[in-house]
């Protein structure tokens, strides 16, 4: 719910990142959003465009990592057959993102489809 607080919360954050780039080559790319509503517009273009490439590969790392080791053994504690499809896909759509950004070969849709088909721990899926 965007709330007065949660207004004046955006102005504040905003205006303590503009003082952050001030004088930076990042000042334009903040300088073109609106103060009052564009807040997190700003920030994940900042991050986008000045994640350096030592982030990008980690980040891809970690990308890797989530989709060898997700595994799907039957619901349990809240996390069913939907939410094991839902971070393979997500983790997938981070990895063709950071591809496009950088030098970066994501994993073609034959090993995508291996590591999800291999996460099934449950019998009655097998």
């Amino acid at each position: 719910m965007y709330t007065c607080k949660v207004a004046e919360d955006n102005t504040q954050c905003f205006q303590v990142i503009k003082h952050i780039v001030q004088g930076t080559e990042a000042e334009v790319d903040v300088d073109e959003f609106n103060i009052h509503s564009e807040l997190c517009t700003a920030w994940r273009k900042l991050y986008n465009t000045f994640l350096g490439s030592v982030a990008k590969y980690m980040l891809a790392a970690q990308l890797e990592k989530i989709i060898q080791n997700l595994w799907y053994s039957g619901p349990k504690c809240g996390f069913t057959f939907s939410t094991y499809v839902e971070c393979h896909k997500t983790a997938n759509q981070f990895m063709l993102s950071l591809s496009k950004k950088m030098d970066y070969t994501t994993y073609n849709p034959s090993t995508c489809i291996c590591h999800f088909l291999n996460g099934f721990m449950d019998p009655a899926l097998a």
